[in-house]
């Protein structure tokens, strides 16, 4: 339920569309596709502020990266783990699982490279989109097939057109899924049922 327009140091920022209590009577109608639910993860050690997920694996384009599973899970001492935020800017991942999609949309992508962090590649100005891999999360019981426009973003630099990836590395060993990946997805929160329901639709067609 949230769109996203460019911030700082070229790393699109923060903007809201609505959040909703309760469920509306029409919360799909303007959506398209199926409603795709996952469990929201239960723990002890979890952060009780964060909604956790499990996240199962990640592909770019033609290679899945060769990440395990407990990568993405929460420990018992509560680091690690995948949360769900809305008030992050973009997806972070761990620096390993950087490094590999990082590694896997440059062998993907023939254009040449003009910044590591945030991932950027020179293109043509003239507005032709050059193909990128498709960018897909696996999580447990659901597949969210992210649309060019959730994790691709374009920077005018010093006369150069680029094209970037709106992930970047994280620090530390948690996951997050932002808002910029929350675009055009109404985004239900099941508290009572502990799971989370997705599906692809404009923000204002709510």
């Amino acid at each position: 339920m949230f769109d996203c327009d460019a911030g700082h140091a070229g790393v699109p920022g923060l903007a809201f569309g609505p959040v909703l209590l309760g469920l509306p009577a029409k919360l799909y109608s303007g959506a398209s596709g199926a409603v795709q639910t996952t469990p929201l993860i239960q723990s002890s050690s979890a952060i009780p502020t964060f909604y956790y997920l499990s996240l199962k694996s990640i592909t770019v384009g033609s290679m899945r990266l060769p990440v395990p599973e407990l990568a993405f899970a929460l420990t018992s001492n509560g680091s690690g783990g995948m949360v769900i935020d809305s008030g992050t800017s973009v997806t972070t991942l761990p620096p390993l699982v950087y490094g590999l999609l990082h590694d896997a949309f440059v062998a993907q992508v023939d254009l040449a490279m003009t910044n590591d962090e945030p991932l950027c590649f020179a293109v043509s100005s003239s507005g032709k989109k050059p193909e990128v891999p498709k960018l897909v999360l696996q999580f447990e019981g659901s597949t969210l097939d992210l649309l060019r426009e959730n994790y691709v973003f374009s920077v005018e630099e010093g006369g150069q057109s680029n094209m970037c990836i709106a992930v970047v590395s994280s620090g530390g060993d948690m996951t997050i899924i932002g808002n910029y990946q929350q675009q055009n997805l109404h985004v239900l929160y099941d508290l009572t049922g502990n799971q989370l329901s997705f599906i692809p639709a404009h923000y204002d067609k709510v």
